[in-house]
Parts: structure tokens; C-alpha cells; sequence
């Protein structure tokens, strides 16, 4: 039988098959025309790709009539004697001419007769993409991603932006080295998701994770603590949060949004404003002492929502802060939209989604692709947390969900590991909680990897499942990941042991606020096991059936994703297994450096296939602490360094 995905509401086949190689007149009613030319929308290349044969006079006549739905809802009658589509808006018509294209890859030209109804369970249905942690994609990239969100029914985009990921001609003098996406290509990229039918929302933090910019002396001034601060008793970390009570704060604010703004068609802008983890811990204490820390934050929320109102767009924002005090949420505008993350598939949103939906809030829910802090993904806890996002959204009113891909502590994944985390997004968002799996997965091999014997989707899903077997308690990341991050360094084994114990208390920490039942903190991996896992799916990648453009740099970025895996897993053995043997300690540790080189080397091919060169360097300097541990544990145990 015939798929379509996301899976309609109401689906009817009949056994009557349309010769559909060409089609006719088009007959469009002025409000969907209208919405259409609004939109910059040109049929033409859809019904090109639904129609082989293109256009001919004597070819099948098409219909799109107007009627009041749902909006972005559509159904379609195919019928011999034409295909009729009725919908709202030029997104509902959009949707319906993919439907045709879908089913026309299935049949070879021809088109079943069938009637289908449909409409979208969630307004929003979002993804963010992280280029404010070093890694910006090409324009051809991110066109290709826009393309393909909307084949998906993705209508909600955002680029995540802090640093210089967008080129403030102010300073550009401070970030040189830098490859930013310009106001020109902003621009560019919104009118082309408009088409799309994709709102592309600018985004960029103003609050806290300022850390690049706090970095230069014109700016350091503005911190709240100009000397860095200890987070969470753990370990030090330099000035990331404005002084929000210094004007010039604000101005800088104003600067980087107002930018952005004029560069954007949106009507929204995402501010952020999480984690500002040393609000009133430095310059503004005594002042958090007396007015409260809480009462810092919303006067500056209460200045950048005026500023966003003013410039008419509606404000977004993280939750984190206001959802951790309920008592607090009724002094959140009321025309904004708080968005609330949660990345892990045993955590859960209901609470904050109740609590949202009963004070009248606008939000969304914001679930992750789990692909950072992995390597290769965890798509189980990614499916697990998407589906949550989504179920909790329809249940509590939410208006939809927007799942996060992020690019921690260097963003060395890869693109290819995020395709099942978008699919994904897209079925629970449009078709439910409950949609299909299987028909997700179709959807990925058929028009993503366009795999002939549909084995792309398992080996990607396998290549990201392999954190099962670590067996360690450790949350929003893997061990492998965990291991190889500059995340606590270490100098020698007894600051890996120290770097593990911090790791798992980090972890212990995440699990309890999130409510998520203790598990002992300990990693009982067994590396025997976990080595035939990770065989078998190398063997996978190079029997996988891949005819996509982009096959080759598919491959190459599983393979490239699963040698990281190795090496982190090598490195862990050899500091755990190994370490009370000096000759196989210092052998290992020859090996390690040379594997690492020639990871990084191939890194970098796979970086610029996708992605612009800037911030590549300070991508990889989160892994040369290996190489100098290398090294030098080589030159302590006696064996002479490369």
C-alpha cells in the first residue's frame, strides 16, 4: 500500500490508478493564490516533481479551491477525471502538491485515486540549530535543510546564535578569524523559508552564555562577575553572564538584536536568557540580597520585551529560570512565548506543562535530538523525549514543540546524526505522539538517504543506540563523548579518576531535577561486548545503500562518528584497564596520539564539506588536551613521543 508521511488523518485508497505523467490547467482560488505570491511560493517545481511528463495540454487537470480549515489542513480528492485540493492557505496547498509528489516516487508517474484529509496536531512544528558553538553551515547547507523541513512539514526554524555567529559590522574588528552569516544572507535565508512555509525566528542570547564576547576587554566590563566564578562547587568557569544592571549592557543588547531584526521577515525573535548562572552573585549582590535575584531578572525580561515590542515582534524565551518558581510565572508577558527544555527520554514536561497551560501561558516544549555530547546520537532517549515533547504539547495546550540541536564543547558531530531526530520532530508534531515509527523510518530512507534496500535509517539508529552499552549513569551526554571532552582535563590518571567522579556528580545532579530515578554511580561497561556491537555496525556502514547526492559524505560521517566512538571507548580502557602497566600504558598512549591525529585530519574534511572554516580551530582545541596528555604520559613511561 501507498505511504505518505507525516500520516494523514483520513486515508482512503481506491484501486483506480491515474496515468499522471503530465498535468493540465491549474485552477487556484484567489485566497490561495493570493497566500502563495505572499509567501514568494512557486508551484511550478512541485508539480514538476509530481509530474514527470511536466505540462500538457491534454494532462490531468488540478483544482485548488478555497475553504475554511484548519490552517496549513488540506484534502485531496484524485479522481479520473482531475485532482481537486481544498484548503485554507498557500501552506495547506504546499503540503498537498508533496503528498502528490510522495506518491508519485511510489508509483512511477502514475497516481492512485484517493481521498485524503488532513490537518497538523501542533502550530508549530520547530527545530533549532546550534551555529553559536563554533560551527556555521554553508548557505548550500542550510538551504538544503530548509528544503528538506518542509518536505517534512517543518514550519518553524531558528539558528541559534551567541558570539559572532552573525556579523555585527560594529565588531567585526574583535572576531576576524570568524566566518559569520551575513545580514545579506539573513535575509536571504528568511525569503527563502518564507517560500518554504517556514518562519525562520532570529535568534540570539543577550543574557547569559555572553562568554565570547565577556572574553574581550572592551566588553569584560559588563559582567557580572569579571573574574569568572566556581559553578556548582565544581570548578571554575569565566565571566558568561551581563551585569543587568549596567545600561551599557542593554545597549549592547539593543545592538545585537536590533541587527538581526532588520536582517529578519519573522515577526518573532528569540532573546533567550537562560542560564544566567552568576546573576547576582558579583556586582549585583547586595542587590539580589535586598530586592531578590528573581527581581533582577524580570526587570531586565520586562526592558528586552518592550524593546522586542517595539520594534513589533513578539518575544521568545528560555523558561528555565521563571518555570523553577511558579510563583513567579504570572509576571511573564502574556503576548511572549516561554520555551521549555528538557533533553532527557526519563525526564518528562507534563509538570511544567500543566503548570504553563493553567497560568495561560503561551510555550512550547523543547526536546532534543540528543546528537551533541554523543558523537553518533542516542536515538532511543531521542525518540523517547521527542515523543513526550509532543504528547505533553497537544495534551496541555501547548503551541507546539521546537527540538534543539545543539553543538556543545566543540559540536563535533556530525549533521547526518540529527536526520532521525528531525523526522522524528516532524511526525510527532504533525501527526501526533503516537505516529508511526516504521513510517518515520520509510520516509528517512526514501527521500533522505534514498537507500534501494531501506538499511540507512537502522544503521543510523544503530550507530546512535551504541551508548547502551556504555552502562554509565551520565546524562545529556556519552562516555565515549564524556571521555574526550575538554570538559575537566586531566594531566594524569589520578585527574581522570577525578574528572569521572565529577561527571557522574554532574549527572546525579541532572537526574535529580529532573526527577529521574537515582541509578548507581558507577560505569559497568563491558568493553567486550560493546567492541562486537560497534563490529557489527561498521559493518552495517559499508553495506549501506545510499544513492542520496550527498551518499558519499553520509558514509564517510557515520564512519568518521564511529572511529571517534573507538577512540574515546580506547581512551577509557586504557586509563581504567591498563593504567597499572606502564609498558601497555605508554603503547596505548603512542597509539591514541597517532588515531587522534588522523581523526582530526579527517575532521576537518568532513567540516568544510558542510560547514564554513571559522571556529573550526577552536572546535578542535577541545581535543588537543589529549593529544599533549598523550604525549606526555608517553615521555613519563619511558617510550619516546612522536
Amino acid at each position: 500500500m501507498y505511504r505518505i508521511f507525516p500520516s494523514p488523518k483520513q486515508c482512503t485508497f481506491h484501486q483506480t490508478m491515474l496515468s499522471a505523467i503530465s498535468y493540465g490547467s491549474v485552477t487556484t482560488a484567489p485566497e490561495i493564490a493570493d497566500s502563495c505570491r505572499a509567501a514568494g511560493f512557486d508551484p511550478s517545481l512541485l508539480l514538476a516533481a509530481a509530474f514527470p511528463g511536466g505540462f500538457s495540454p491534454e494532462g490531468i487537470a488540478l483544482t485548488a479551491e478555497y475553504i475554511s480549515c484548519t490552517p496549513e489542513g488540506f484534502q485531496i480528492s484524485i479522481t479520473p477525471s482531475g485532482i481537486r485540493i481544498a484548503c485554507s492557505d498557500g501552506a495547506g496547498f504546499f503540503y498537498a502538491l508533496n503528498v502528490l509528489v510522495q506518491l508519485s516516487t511510489q508509483t512511477h508517474g502514475t497516481l492512485p485515486c484517493a481521498e485524503i484529509t488532513d490537518e497538523p496536531a501542533l502550530s508549530v512544528r520547530g527545530i533549532m540549530l546550534d551555529i553559536g558553538r563554533d560551527k556555521i553551515p554553508s548557505m548550500k547547507t542550510l538551504k538544503g535543510l530548509i528544503d528538506l523541513f518542509s518536505s517534512m512539514r517543518i514550519n518553524h526554524l531558528q539558528l541559534y546564535m551567541e558570539g559572532f555567529s552573525f556579523d555585527y559590522e560594529d565588531f567585526h574588528y574583535l572576531f576576524t578569524n570568524e566566518t559569520p552569516v551575513t545580514a545579506a544572507e539573513f535575509r536571504e535565508l528568511s525569503l527563502y523559508a518564507k517560500a518554504h512555509f517556514i518562519d525562520l525566528v532570529p535568534n540570539q542570547n543577550v543574557l547569559g552564555h555572553m562568554e565570547k564576547w565577556l572574553e574581550k576587554p572592551q566588553f569584560r566590563g559588563l559582567a557580572e562577575c569579571e573574574d569568572g566564578y566556581i559553578f556548582e562547587n565544581l570548578f571554575w568557569r569565566p565571566p558568561m553572564t551581563l551585569d543587568v544592571r549596567d545600561g551599557r549592557s542593554f545597549e549592547l543588547a539593543e545592538t545585537l538584536l536590533g541587527t538581526l531584526m532588520e536582517a529578519s521577515v519573522s515577526s518573532f525573535i528569540n532573546v533567550n536568557m537562560d542560564e544566567p548562572f552568576e546573576l547576582g552573585m558579583g556586582k549585583n549582590k547586595e542587590t539580589a540580597g535586598k530586592e531578590g535575584r528573581l527581581n533582577l531578572y524580570f526587570q531586565y525580561v520586562e526592558k528586552l520585551h518592550d524593546y522586542c515590542t517595539s520594534h513589533g515582534k513578539k518575544m521568545l524565551m528560555w523558561g528555565d529560570e521563571i518555570l523553577h518558581h511558579p510563583d513567579c510565572v504570572s509576571r511573564f508577558p502574556k503576548d511572549a512565548t516561554l520555551l521549555d527544555w528538557i533533553y532527557e527520554g526519563d525526564a518528562h514536561f507534563e509538570d511544567h506543562a500543566r503548570l504553563m497551560q493553567k497560568t495561560g501561558l503561551n510555550y512550547c516544549l523543547c526536546p532534543g535530538t540528543s546528537s551533541w555530547g554523543s558523537l553518533t546520537g542516542r536515538s532511543d532517549n531521542m525518540a523517547k523525549n521527542i515523543r513526550d515533547a509532543a504528547s505533553c504539547a497537544v495534551r496541555y495546550g501547548g503551541r507546539g514543540i521546537i527540538t534543539t540541536d545543539w553543538g556543545d564543547l566543540g559540536h563535533w558531530q556530525y549533521l547526518s546524526v540529527s536526520y532521525p531526530g528531525f523526522a522524528y520532530t516532524a511526525a510527532c508534531s504533525w501527526s501526533g505522539p503516537e505516529s508511526d515509527s516504521d513510517l518515520t523510518a520509510w520516509f528517512c530512507n526514501r527521500f533522505i538517504y534514498e537507500s534501494p534496500t531501506e538499511n540507512a535509517f537502522q544503521t543510523a539508529w544503530d550507530l546512535g543506540n551504541y551508548y547502551h552499552l556504555e552502562q554509565a549513569p551520565l546524562y545529556n551526554t556519552t562516555l565515549a563523548f564524556a571521555v574526550m571532552s575538554s570538559k575537566y582535563t586531566f594531566e594524569s590518571i589520578e585527574e581522570f579518576d577525578a574528572k569521572m567522579e565529577r561527571l557522574l556528580t554532574l549527572s546525579a545532579n541532572i537526574a535529580r531535577t529532573n526527577s529521574i530515578p537515582p541509578r548507581e554511580p558507577a560505569i559497568r561497561i563491558d568493553f567486550a561486548a560493546i567492541k562486537e556491537y560497534l563490529d557489527r555496525v561498521e559493518a552495517e556502514i559499508s553495506d549501506v545503500s545510499l544513492t542520496c547526492a550527498d551518499a558519499g559524505l553520509i558514509r564517510a560521517e557515520m564512519a568518521g562518528g564511529l572511529r571517534m566512538v573507538r577512540h574515546g571507548l580506547h581512551l577509557y580502557y586504557t586509563m581504567t584497564v591498563l593504567r597499572d602497566d606502564p609498558q601497555a600504558f605508554s603503547r596505548e598512549m603512542a597509539i591514541l596520539f597517532d588515531d587522534l591525529d588522523e581523526i582530526l585530519k579527517n575532521h576537518y574534511a568532513l567540516w568544510t564539506a558542510r560547514n564554513r572554516n571559522g571556529g573550526f580551530q577552536r572546535s578542535t582545541a577541545h581535543m588537543n588536551h589529549l593529544l599533549f596528555f598523550y604525549r606526555k604520559m608517553q615521555k613519563e613511561n619511558g617510550l619516546p613521543s612522536q
